[in-house]
């Protein structure tokens, strides 16, 4: 007899779960699909949550009293939603009660009607509806967590995988693309939506069972954090920045980890800092004071609205040093502090930034002819950039259907797969060690404004843009180096870097400190250096603001390499990979030569040929 209570208990109670949870599937989607305009004015608005709790008490009681053996407290979370959907669908407050009491007594009748019938715990039937919306249930949450997370792998996986060869070498880019591809396909089995382009590359599984589902959850929840943050690293850094300072927030108010800070900041502070909640509340409102808004046509407005951002920005350096000096007990008043002075520094840099990019173009000096004068910081203010080249049998716009757009799409993003760009650190045959210079090569290049130097064994290629920067290129290995134009005339030896081989390389320093000086010595020594700097629209000597300049110098370098590298690499694909003797390959490396040439030339003043 106890053996048979005990069976009977259970049958009832998988008979509860089950008409609960088919009763509110079906609530939600009715409430979804007929939704009443809100006609009623505000009168949720005006509703107390203390009246929408005790609804919800009183919903979990009844709840309970279906269910053998449970309680009102094991029933809240089920009575909220039950009440949430009923208060989003009702037009006004007698609607809502009515509708409560008129569903609550249907699910109480049809319990009654269910165990009239003996409980259904034996039917196989009902059974396999229970099975079914159990996986259903589980299915959609895995689709609810980890939905967007798999779409922002699909979106950008693309670009991440060709980011990762460029920079780390096609293994790890395999790696990456075998990860990303799996988190597609997990999509695809959650109904996700992929790209256009990717559909018909993901099949979905059929027989998507609890076995199936439990271990699809096992995937997600140990790998798609991992996929993501290596694309999110790639593809957006001050994301990436964003949600690890989000991550250890929590982390920065345990007691250890407090006190250690604290005892570390008021270490180094010789002036033994006080770090207290009213101080951090004025920082915080200055860092979040509002900027006003520049009127039109009015310089000292748009010059005070950055001054506000930049006192913004040290306010929120100030509010980070205080939070990190606080006491446990004061700082969990100012939790998520942290990522709050990130994002408005972020978003102070990026508004700065912009108005200074105006005020170089405002401001910029002009000569006789009305054309802007290069300076200096032109060099790192706009970087080359290597541009595709577009085909010429390429139909208009309006010629080409949404189609026609897509299949093409999908077919150059299946040849980039097939045929990648190699990487490439020097020329074949172009202006080698030993070899000879054919004879047009000399006059293109004057036409545009470069020339030929010989330094040692190797053969340079060297570009002035006006008195400001000039550029100097190397073959092996490929390299386009900047520097800044000396002041005045310098010896050769103290302006060039020996390199192997024999190849002498222009200083990072040339043009900022005048040659005596050594730029490794200590910045005490550099008080010598009478010769000022007059660049980011400040003036002052090497030891102020040369290192700043030589780090731009030094970046605008690199990205003038990555460009150089990248017009050589297209002389090894396409129909150009046909060239098999040294004179066709000097040819087409001759042409990515002056195609670099042409590149630096329009981003830096757009300069006409010579001959022109």
């Amino acid at each position: 007899n106890s053996q048979t209570q005990i069976l009977i208990r259970r049958r009832r109670k998988v008979s509860c779960s089950y008409i609960l949870s088919r009763f509110f599937l079906c609530m939600s989607a009715a409430t979804n699909n007929a939704l009443p305009p809100d006609s009623g004015g505000n009168w949720r608005k005006s509703i107390a949550q203390s009246f929408r709790s005790e609804e919800v008490r009183s919903i979990a009681k009844v709840l309970a009293s279906l269910e053998p053996g449970a309680t009102s407290a094991s029933k809240t979370m089920l009575a909220m939603k039950f009440e949430e959907s009923i208060f989003k669908g009702a037009s006004d407050l007698d609607d809502y009660r009515k509708t409560i009491q008129k569903r609550l007594k249907r699910l109480q009748k049809h319990y009654a009607k269910q165990q009239q019938a003996g409980g259904g715990g034996g039917n196989k039937e009902g059974n396999a509806d229970l099975t079914r919306e159990k996986e259903l249930l589980l299915e959609s949450e895995l689709r609810d967590t980890y939905g967007a997370r798999l779409l922002y792998i699909a979106k950008h996986a693309d670009d991440a995988i060709e980011g990762t060869r460029n920079k780390h070498g096609e293994s790890k880019a395999g790696v990456l693309r075998q990860h990303a591809s799996n988190a597609k396909q997990w999509a695809v089995h959650l109904g996700l939506e992929l790209p256009a382009g990717e559909k018909n590359l993901f099949s979905r599984q059929e027989k998507r069972d609890m076995e199936f589902l439990n271990k699809l959850k096992t995937y997600l929840e140990t790998r798609v954090e991992n996929i993501r943050s290596h694309i999110v690293k790639i593809m957006d850094a001050d994301l990436f920045l964003e949600e690890a300072l989000f991550k250890i927030d929590n982390s920065l108010l345990q007691e250890k980890v407090t006190n250690v800070f604290r005892n570390a900041l008021k270490g180094a502070d010789p002036d033994n800092p006080e770090f207290s909640e009213e101080q951090m509340k004025q920082l915080m409102e200055r860092m979040n004071a509002p900027v006003p808004i520049p009127r039109r046509n009015q310089e000292g407005d748009r010059i005070r609205a950055a001054v506000a951002r930049i006192e913004k920005v040290r306010a929120a350096a100030q509010a980070l040093y205080t939070y990190m000096g606080l006491p446990l007990s004061s700082k969990t008043s100012f939790r998520g502090s942290v990522e709050k002075c990130h994002s408005v520094v972020i978003e102070c840099l990026n508004e700065l930034e912009g108005e200074y990019n105006n005020l170089v173009q405002e401001l910029g000096d002009h000569n006789e002819e009305g054309k802007r004068i290069i300076q200096l910081e032109d060099a790192w203010n706009n970087p080359l950039q290597y541009a595709e080249l577009e085909s010429e049998e390429t139909p208009s716009i309006e010629d080409v259907t949404e189609e026609e757009r897509d299949l093409k799409r999908q077919k150059v993003e299946a040849a980039s797969y097939r045929e990648k760009v190699p990487m490439v650190i020097r020329s074949r045959y172009l202006l080698n060690p030993g070899r000879n210079t054919f004879s047009t090569l000399v006059p293109a290049l004057k036409r545009k404004g470069a020339t030929l130097v010989h330094s040692g064994s190797a053969t340079l290629v060297k570009l002035e843009f006006g008195n400001a920067f000039e550029m100097t290129i190397s073959f092996v290995p490929l390299l386009a180096t900047i520097r800044a134009m000396p002041s005045d005339t310098i010896d050769n030896k103290s302006s060039m870097a020996s390199l192997s081989g024999g190849l002498r390389w222009p200083s990072l320093y040339q043009g900022l400190c005048p040659p005596h000086i050594d730029p490794s010595e200590s910045s005490g020594s550099m008080s010598t250096n009478k010769s000022s700097l007059h660049v980011l629209g400040v003036i002052g000597d090497y030891s102020s603001v040369g290192q700043i300049v030589a780090k731009k110098i030094e970046y605008a370098s690199a990205q003038a390499t990555y460009v150089l590298r990248r017009c050589f690499a297209e002389t090894t694909v396409g129909k150009s990979a046909i060239a098999k003797s040294e004179f066709e390959i000097e040819i087409l490396e001759a042409g990515a030569l002056i195609r670099f040439l042409q590149i630096a030339r329009t981003s830096w003043g757009n300069w006409a040929d010579l001959d022109a």
